[in-house]
């Protein structure tokens, strides 16, 4: 397994479904349908992102992040005024993580270069990493925006290669979208899955090198 661990953030490290009480909160809504708005927030933030990589037509991950907001909004009956998004985007700066960060610090101890490879634009990186203190774990941030392509286009995993002195088959992609994993797997990468939700494998045949069910559980297998 490499030294280079490459994370993926919005629903891999950071649980883009904890902001659900501030969901509920500033639409009114009960706290069942909020949590189904930001079900088809994170869905349609990904099909979006899918979307314009085909079509060749990339916007950032910010702009699809509002517009798949304004759409679920809608969709539930919501007005989707300026105060109610910027709100909401606000909320999207403190994502929770998944598990205690100090199963990072496991890994950096036992001497693995830690990276984000995101979707994210660099700056909604760096304001995630900073307010949740996932940035004392990692040696640097990575965004598809280098590459304008999203995940899992290979071209948007290459974007590691600029950081790091390796080439990109000797970094590990580290995810627990399915879609993550394999499209590392295609692009070269060694792969790990953290399957904490128990989902079936991938049926394209690009099956993980390891899995794991959470970071606790990572970290013991690479301390």
């Amino acid at each position: 397994m490499s030294e280079v661990l490459c994370f993926d953030v919005y629903g891999s490290t950071h649980n883009q479904h904890s902001i659900v009480d501030e969901i509920a909160a500033v639409t009114g809504l009960p706290t069942d349908l909020a949590a189904d708005l930001s079900r088809l927030w994170v869905d349609h933030q990904i099909g979006y992102s899918m979307e314009v990589s085909l079509m060749g037509a990339y916007e950032d991950w910010r702009q699809l992040t509002v517009r798949s907001l304004r759409y679920a909004l809608e969709y539930y009956g919501v007005d989707p005024t300026e105060e109610i998004v910027e709100t909401l985007l606000a909320a999207y700066e403190h994502l929770e993580p998944y598990e205690d960060l100090s199963h990072f610090g496991r890994l950096q101890e036992a001497g693995h270069d830690l990276y984000v490879l995101s979707d994210g634009t660099p700056e909604m990186l760096r304001t995630l990493a900073g307010n949740t203190g996932f940035d004392a774990y990692v040696d640097g941030i990575a965004s598809v925006d280098d590459a304008g392509v999203y995940k899992p286009h290979p071209d948007a995993y290459r974007t590691i290669e600029a950081h790091v002195d390796r080439p990109l088959e000797e970094c590990t992609m580290v995810a627990t979208h399915t879609f993550d994993v394999a499209g590392a797997s295609a692009a070269g990468m060694e792969t790990v899955l953290v399957n904490r939700f128990d989902v079936p494998p991938t049926r394209l045949g690009h099956e993980p090198g390891l899995v794991v069910d959470s970071y606790a559980e990572l970290a013991d297998e690479l301390s």
